[in-house]
Parts: structure tokens; sequence; C-alpha cells
């Protein structure tokens, strides 16, 4: 069949054989995948502008964190309530009780709709011992210590065994200023 054809017919086939194949090319592959590399790109870039503010984030984090903990501590400083949790609170007892070179030998919480109670005991020197009751006096009105108990524990060593209380609760300052705190 083809050898009936002309030269000439031979190369205008030819021809139109391959601007078929080329449109068919362009329109069912090179388009889509044109398409489909655009919007990789632009997926790209999306997340390329999320990491640059992830890092921005990230860069800010110190002083964000830092900021942080120094609200916290002029709150605290102040009195004013600052949501603490079960392990909050495990650590502000370790501390203060290493701050005065005692050991915390016991502390089971409960954690109650209105409260945290806790059993504590702590053991150390006599003297350890008033030091830390001095630094409980400065803790916050959030802290109720009850049937505080002080006895003696090894050799020269003292032991003392509390209850304490830590309320959940919102204070009115105007009612604060007049002595009575009341439930949020």
């Amino acid at each position: 069949m083809l050898s009936n054809l002309s030269n000439r017919e031979k190369i205008l086939l030819l021809l139109a054989f391959i601007i078929a194949f080329g449109a068919v090319y362009y329109f069912y592959f090179y388009t889509p995948l044109t398409e489909e590399i655009a919007q990789l790109e632009n997926e790209k870039n999306q997340k390329d502008n999320r990491l640059a503010v992830a890092m921005g984030f990230a860069e800010q984090l110190p002083a964000i964190k830092e900021e942080y903990r120094q609200i916290v501590m002029e709150l605290e400083a102040r009195g004013v309530y600052v949501d603490k949790d079960l392990i909050d609170l495990l650590i502000e007892f370790r501390d203060t009780a290493e701050e005065n070179e005692l050991e915390l030998t016991l502390y089971r919480p409960s954690e109650n709709t209105a409260n945290i109670s806790m059993a504590v005991n702590i053991e150390g020197g006599f003297r350890e011992v008033i030091n830390l009751l001095e630094d409980f006096k400065d803790w916050n009105y959030w802290f109720e210590f009850r049937n505080v108990n002080i006895s003696r524990s090894g050799d020269n060593g003292v032991m003392i065994s509390m209850n304490v209380l830590y309320h959940d609760r919102l204070v009115d300052v105007e009612l604060l200023n007049k002595g009575v705190e009341a439930d949020g």
C-alpha cells in the first residue's frame, strides 16, 4: 500500500504522523505533567513558607519561655493564682526541701474537685526543718497546712509529716481585701 504512494505523499504522510504524534504527546502527556509540576511547586512553596514560619517561632521560643517564666514568677510573688498540677506541686516541695538540705521522703497526692490533698513527709536536721517551716510561711494562701507533726527520725534527725491542701478556686480581689475568699 505504501509502495503505490509517491515520495511526496510519503513525506506528507510522515509529516502528518509526526504532527499527530506531537499533538497527542502535548495534550495527553506534556500538559498534565506541567500542571502537576506547577501544583507540586506550589505545594513546595507552601511547605517552605510553613517551615520558615516554624523556624521563626523556634528562634523566638527561648525568649518566649523566659518571658513566660518571668511572668509566672511575678504572679507567684504577688500571690496571684497560677494553676498547678500534681507534678508542679511535687517539684515545689522537692525544691524547697533540697534548698533547706532536707529529703522529701513521701509525696502522696490525691486530686479532688475543689483542691489537691497531699500527704508529705520530709526528713533532715532539726534546724533545717525549722528553716523549712519559715519558708512555708512565705508560700501563698493557696496552700493550707494541716496535721503538721514533727517526730524523731534516726540519729539526731527529725521527720515532719503533714497533710497539705492546695486549693483550686478563684479569688475575688475585693473580697480578698476584706479577708473573704469566694469559690468561683
